[in-house]
């Protein structure tokens, strides 16, 4: 599941099917410049902020700064479920 939703300040996502640890490690790379996905280095440079938890139905991952669901939401998509 992928759940993808605008926030005041950016952007909430809720994931299921996947280890948090994973997707921690994937967003560490793309912050670090090392990512294996199709990142957009200028939407990169937009976000202040990226906390990701484990919930009891998967992992939430809040992103803060200026973005938007529709821009990252296929980003993640791609990144998180087709590079597995």
């Amino acid at each position: 599941m992928f759940k993808i939703k605008n926030t005041l300040n950016g952007i909430q996502a809720n994931l299921s099917g996947f280890k948090t640890e994973d997707i921690s490690s994937k967003i560490e790379a793309c912050k670090d410049g090392a990512c294996e996905c199709s990142c957009d280095i200028e939407i990169m440079k937009k976000i202040e902020k990226i906390e990701v938890s484990k919930t009891e139905d998967g992992t939430s991952v809040t992103i803060t700064g200026d973005v938007n669901a529709e821009t990252l939401a296929p980003m993640m998509q791609e990144c998180l479920m087709y590079n597995k």
